[in-house]
Formats: C-alpha cells, sequence, structure tokens
C-alpha cells in the first residue's frame, strides 16, 4: 500500500499532467472560440490567453533576461524549496507542507508552460460574479491560490507559540 508521501508524490505528478492536459485542450479548442457557461448571476468564461506575466499579467512588460530570472529561474528554485520543505515536515505539520505541496505544483506546472511555450503561461478561465470578475487563469493557479489560501487561514486560526 502507498505511504502517505508516496501518494502525495503520486497526486502531485498526476495533477501536473491533468493540468498540461486540459492546457493542451484549451489551446485547441479555445483557439478560434471561446464559450460561456452559467446565468446572468454566475457564469464561467472558457477563452484562451497566453500570459506573458505572472498574476494579471504583473511584470509582462520586464525584459526577457529579467523574465526568464524570476518567472523561470527563481519560480524553479522557490517550487523545488516548497517541494523539498512539504516532503520533509509532512509528519510533523501536515497542515502547512500540503499547502507548500499544492503552491508547488501548480507553480511547476506554470513553470513548465513558460519553458515549453515561449515563456507564456496558458490561461483559460474567468469567473463572473455579477459585476465581478477575475482575472483569466488555469488549474494550476487554482491549486497555487489554494495553498496559499490554506497557509493564510491556518496562520489566523493556529494560537501564536511563545
Amino acid at each position: 500500500m502507498f505511504s502517505s508521501r508516496t501518494l502525495v508524490l503520486t497526486l502531485g505528478v498526476a495533477f501536473v499532467i491533468l493540468d498540461q492536459w486540459v492546457k493542451l485542450i484549451a489551446l485547441v479548442a479555445l483557439n478560434n472560440h471561446s464559450y460561456v457557461y452559467g446565468n446572468q448571476s454566475i457564469w464561467l468564461d472558457l477563452a484562451l490567453s497566453l500570459n506573458p506575466g505572472a498574476f494579471l499579467s504583473l511584470g509582462a512588460g520586464l525584459t526577457p533576461w529579467l523574465k526568464q530570472l524570476v518567472f523561470v529561474v527563481a519560480v524553479g528554485v522557490v517550487c523545488a524549496w516548497a517541494m523539498v520543505w512539504a516532503w520533509r515536515h509532512w509528519q510533523s505539520a501536515p497542515v502547512k507542507a500540503s499547502a507548500a505541496w499544492f503552491i508547488a505544483v501548480g507553480g511547476l506546472s506554470n513553470l513548465i508552460d513558460r519553458v515549453f511555450r515561449d515563456g507564456q503561461v496558458v490561461d483559460y478561465l474567468v469567473l463572473n460574479i455579477g459585476t465581478l470578475h477575475t482575472g483569466v487563469f488555469n488549474l494550476a493557479d487554482i491549486a497555487i491560490m489554494a495553498g496559499a489560501t490554506v497557509l493564510v487561514v491556518d496562520g489566523i486560526t493556529r494560537p501564536s507559540k511563545g
């Protein structure tokens, strides 16, 4: 039977494969079309967007070498560190370790985009709630935000030591 770490590693690899597969589908299916699902109050737009920056295209205007340094090298280092930290702390801090793992696999999948898609990340989802609209995002971004949310909630709700 799988150990918890083996299961987590397997699920992480499966997530990256799923995210890359969905991005390939988006590249083909949304190349010339977009789709809307929902009603007048809440709806989801599926539309292809190749993002040369980070969240909300931050950093898109940086020089190419600086983008490589920040979005490939630095993100790669942070993802590797988060994966190693999560692996080492899986038993002692499972909530934080799982959150770090979510952030790392999401970052790794977006890093794969940058390396193999000319420095761009494939985004394809926009959530609309009334007049509020998110930026364009993907499954990897959801994993990153879920991990960050868990870390914030854990930090707020756990009593401090000391």
